[in-house]
């Protein structure tokens, strides 16, 4: 009779393992779509038997088996950077392509054009005071594109600094989470909680798409993870804080004083660590801004390519103008120059880049050293033509020079898109493969529910028998009474 007794114990405590099986399955399909979640599967072991001892067998509950896989997580969260990194590159080139037309046909590019039309116009009557005119309202619209272009993209500059102020505070609100889960964990003696490792695995993939990191699991389950190939975020319980500042770099000691500040990113002692930060969304935000802008408008060791455009378009054009002769007449006077510009600083002659503001057609020199009457005039047209000396910068004529900047807008641009695009494809199969090793599979639980069904009618059939075989045992008692 105690056999049996212990029998229905054990077929009892198989019904309460079951049990908690099946909340584990039902677990698993409730979090199939949250993300970070890993699927679980309880351990189910044999219990001792031994009659002598009188261990009676059965099943037990030995905890949970996660289907996580640290490789595969690890390879998703690298590709992410990547994609962060082109994602933001893709988005800001974007935006700095978007101020130059590429057809030609606005801005700086066509009223380039219209300046030299004037120039030439001009050479073909350099006393008709219209013509003059007509040169003094082109280089005038000219003076106000070029500004108006170099204000928009400081302005962009601008915006970019404060994007990476944006995404250093959501890394550090990332970093919070993690040191509070460690906090968690190491409390709890690293026990393993699906939820919390859900919600961490969440947070680590959402900080890799900001900046390029690593991990490392402590044994007391405490994740240590490094910014910027070293940097530590968060160790333990200790949040290190990042910062976003702009400044000019002091070594080497700035050759533009006034140019733009550039971004930087600082850790949690004040370090810059800007050029270590190479991956996600930060990276190409710095990229973009540091790079590609800093190669438009300058910063402190470069003036940038508008700034030469507009120096050489003005010293240029002046320096002809003021070579040669309003007239062809004994003592007539000198030219005057077209156009001024602020050249206390390398950085600022697009900005500033205007029209002399006294100048009159009258001043104009259309006479060239020589005495030749529309010299000066035609020089001035040709400098659209790839084979004139005048305003050439790297062996590009202004025209050509300009449109270069336009086109490495374009191209910076383009390879972003082309890189994010690809990337998203490498991403979708990394993922694709972390979750057919650890994600939920509705197919599988629903075959793990037909095999613990399976278990409760087995047990079932075990209680049914030891009812029938207790049931027959006391109806026998009386007769022997």
């Amino acid at each position: 009779m105690s056999n049996l007794l212990a029998l229905m114990g054990n077929s009892g405590s198989a019904l309460d393992v079951l049990q908690q099986a099946l909340s584990v399955v039902q677990n698993n399909v409730s979090n199939a779509s949250t993300p970070g979640y890993a699927s679980q599967q309880l351990n189910i072991g044999a219990a001792p038997f031994d009659v002598v001892a009188g261990a009676a067998g059965g099943i037990t509950a030995d905890g949970l088996n996660s289907s996580r896989d640290t490789y595969a997580d690890t390879s998703v969260q690298q590709q992410l950077q990547t994609l962060g990194l082109y994602t933001a590159q893709a988005q800001s080139t974007g935006t700095i392509q978007s101020l130059f037309d590429a057809s030609g046909t606005s801005g700086v590019s066509s009223a380039l054009n219209n300046l030299l039309t004037a120039f030439s116009s001009w050479s073909a009557s350099p006393s008709d005071e219209a013509t003059g005119q007509q040169v003094i309202s082109s280089a005038s619209a000219l003076a106000s594109s070029v500004q108006g272009l170099s204000q928009s993209l400081s302005s962009t500059a601008v915006q970019l600094n404060q994007q990476i102020g944006s995404t250093v505070d959501q890394i550090d609100s990332l970093g919070a989470q993690i040191q509070q889960y460690n906090v968690e964990a190491v409390r709890n003696g690293n026990q393993p909680d699906p939820g919390a490792a859900a919600q961490l695995e969440n947070n680590l993939e959402n900080l890799s798409q900001l900046v390029n990191m690593t991990t490392l699991t402590q044994p007391d389950g405490a994740v240590t993870v490094l910014v910027g190939g070293g940097t530590p975020l968060v160790i333990g319980d200790q949040l290190n804080s990042l910062s976003a500042s702009d400044f000019l770099s002091a070594q080497p000691p700035p050759a533009n004083p006034a140019a733009p500040p550039t971004a930087h990113v600082l850790d949690s002692n004040g370090n810059d660590i800007t050029a270590n930060i190479t991956g996600g969304q930060l990276g190409g935000l710095l990229d973009s801004r540091n790079r590609v802008l800093s190669s438009m408008i300058g910063d402190g060791q470069q003036p940038g390519s508008l700034n030469v455009f507009a120096k050489t378009l003005a010293d240029t054009v002046n320096g002809i103008l003021e070579s040669g002769t309003v007239s062809t007449q004994a003592g007539a006077a000198a030219g005057t120059a077209l156009f001024t510009y602020n050249n206390a600083d390398a950085t600022l002659a697009a900005g500033s880049l205007a029209v002399n503001p006294a100048i009159t057609p009258g001043q104009l020199a259309p006479v060239d050293s020589l005495g030749n009457a529309n010299g000066n005039a035609n020089t001035l047209a040709s400098l659209g033509n790839s084979n004139t000396a005048e305003g050439v910068v790297n062996g590009e004529n202004l025209v050509e020079y300009f449109a270069g900047i336009a086109s490495g807008a374009g191209q910076e641009n383009q390879t972003a898109q082309s890189n994010q695009t690809q990337q998203q494809q490498v991403v979708s199969q990394v993922t694709s493969t972390r979750d057919q090793i650890s994600g939920v599979s509705l197919d599988g639980q629903a075959a793990e529910v037909l095999q613990l069904q399976r278990g409760y009618q087995a047990v079932s059939q075990v209680l049914t028998i030891i009812n029938d075989a207790v049931t027959s045992i006391l109806e026998l008692v009386p007769e022997q009474l």
